[in-house]
């Protein structure tokens, strides 16, 4: 069986960029889906609620096009301004949904962690310490402006353990300074906590 090169779109010739949900698409199409399908949960989620299993539909294409988009906007060779925008655009509103529909609960922890960017013209690494941990990821301390979307590493100062984790906000105030969150990228439970047992202790 031939693989597809061209877009899954009815009468779209266009190349292919990602895929979602199974379907090959080229880059207007991913972006334009992206959208609909974030527009469509947000808007359940303000109005009826989001039963449990359209939560884990949700979840699972916020991973998706998260990953997807982030892929595209790293390796995609001849992006213009305003495709990446809308790119990193997808990345924060993913993130920003995926916040109310949280999979697990949070906990109050400050675990020293060393953090680093190695973004090309702009490397940087900081000693620092968490916020609040989650399974996913956590709030962290932080005194480098980053990016949404943008990469970085996190090293426990206890353990040694590292992973590598996704911007996906960042915050200022005047009591607490600046903060960013974090989202793992493929690791489950690097703070090693049951969290059954902080989830039933809520």
């Amino acid at each position: 069986m031939t693989k597809a090169e061209n877009c899954a779109v009815t009468n779209c010739k266009e190349p292919l960029s990602g895929s979602l949900e199974g379907e090959a698409l080229c880059l207007n199409h991913f972006i334009s889906s992206c959208y609909a399908r974030l527009d469509e949960y947000d808007e359940k989620r303000k109005g009826p609620g989001l039963s449990k299993a359209d939560a884990e539909s949700a979840r699972r294409f916020i991973n998706e096009c998260t990953r997807q988009a982030d892929e595209i906007e790293h390796t995609a060779q001849n992006l213009d301004n305003l495709e990446r925008a809308k790119l990193l655009h997808i990345i924060l509103s993913a993130s920003e949904l995926g916040c109310h529909l949280r999979r697990s609960p949070r906990k109050a922890a400050a675990i020293p962690v060393r953090i680093s960017s190695e973004k090309l013209g702009g490397a940087w690494e900081e000693n620092t310490e968490t916020v609040l941990l989650s399974q996913y990821g956590a709030s962290v301390r932080c005194n480098h402006p980053t990016k949404t979307g943008e990469r970085i590493q996190v090293v426990r100062a206890d353990t040694g353990q590292k992973t590598e984790a996704r911007v996906a906000w960042q915050r200022s105030s005047e009591n607490d300074g600046l903060r960013i969150g974090v989202e793992f990228i493929g690791c489950e439970n690097f703070w090693e906590l049951d969290w059954a047992a902080i989830e039933e202790a809520r």
